[in-house]
């Protein structure tokens, strides 16, 4: 009986399946991008179309079924047109997705848009791993009017959590910027020709009600032009590229408003000299602003 109990013992050892001893599963991720729709700066949202496949070289997929996915940065996905095989599963996924976005070079910012996932629990680092499929990419047709998208960046890491669990995570990133020269001429230069324009009223500095006009709708149109630019963006902590050219151009305009009522009151109360020389002295003044605010501004802020 001793003999017969050790027996069925060591048949049950071997009959166990060693999953104790198994590694995690292994999973080629890809994400290829057809499709790019709104992006909405103010939320930090944007619009995605793309191909999710996962590959696996050991799995049948057709009967243990790929492990169960979410996207950590997703809102309202949707899911179609899915192709399952042996070895590979793919889904076609339209949805929202969120992610920080980092303005303080606007207007010729780069928009970073992600697409992070990750296997649902209880698929931590110990069941599924996931790597780099190389068949991910982006389609000819994802594109945005007036942006230039890049080619993409893949990564897989490992995401850990508070409670001390492990997850894989692959993350798909495409990066669209605005184009310099079209951004320069839309939004730029409006501003320094409005600073051109207010710069005239030191040409005829003896007429003192177009100086005025010269100094005052110039103010007017620059605060238009920011709330308008305001409007496009979220409350930010930091200033932008736009943010410090429109302060030195605030600047620029006081000094301009400042000379033409330093130049109204000498000429009414002194002496003609003392007018021309006050305006030479704010104009020569300009530039120092200038230098006196971009400085500090473009390298400490």
């Amino acid at each position: 009986m001793k003999y017969f109990s050790i027996i069925v013992f060591v048949l049950m050892l071997t009959t166990i399946p060693s999953v104790f001893a198994e590694g995690p599963d292994v999973y080629d991720v890809a994400i290829s991008l057809i499709g790019i729709g709104e992006i909405n700066k103010q939320v930090g949202s944007y619009e995605l179309d793309f191909w999710y496949s996962i590959f696996s070289e050991e799995k049948d997929l057709m009967i243990d079924g790929p492990p169960p996915v979410d996207f950590m940065n997703g809102r309202d996905e949707t899911y179609s047109s899915e192709y399952l095989a042996s070895n590979i599963s793919e889904q076609r996924v339209r949805g929202v997705f969120v992610s920080e976005m980092d303005f303080r070079d606007f207007p010729f910012e780069k928009i970073l848009l992600k697409v992070d996932i990750e296997p649902m629990t209880p698929y931590d680092t110990d069941h599924v791993i996931f790597r780099i499929d190389p068949a991910a990419g982006i389609d000819s047709s994802a594109t945005v009017p007036g942006w230039s998208v890049s080619d993409p960046t893949f990564s897989v890491g490992t995401k850990i959590y508070g409670n001390g669990e492990e997850y894989s995570r692959y993350t798909a990133t495409y990066t669209i910027e605005r184009s310099f020269i079209g951004t320069f001429l839309k939004v730029l230069f409006p501003v320094l020709l409005v600073l051109a324009i207010s710069f005239l009223a030191y040409l005829i500095p003896e007429h003192f009600d177009v100086s005025a006009a010269l100094t005052l709708l110039p103010l007017i149109a620059v605060v238009f032009l920011h709330i308008d630019t305001l409007d496009q963006l979220p409350a930010l902590g930091y200033l932008t590229i736009f943010d410090k050219i429109l302060l030195i151009s605030y600047a620029l305009i006081a000094n301009n408003i400042i000379c033409t009522s330093r130049e109204v009151r000498h000429f009414v109360y002194h002496s003609k000299d003392k007018s021309r020389q006050i305006n030479k002295f704010h104009l020569t003044l300009s530039p120092v602003i200038v230098i006196s605010m971009a400085l500090p501004m473009f390298f400490f802020l």
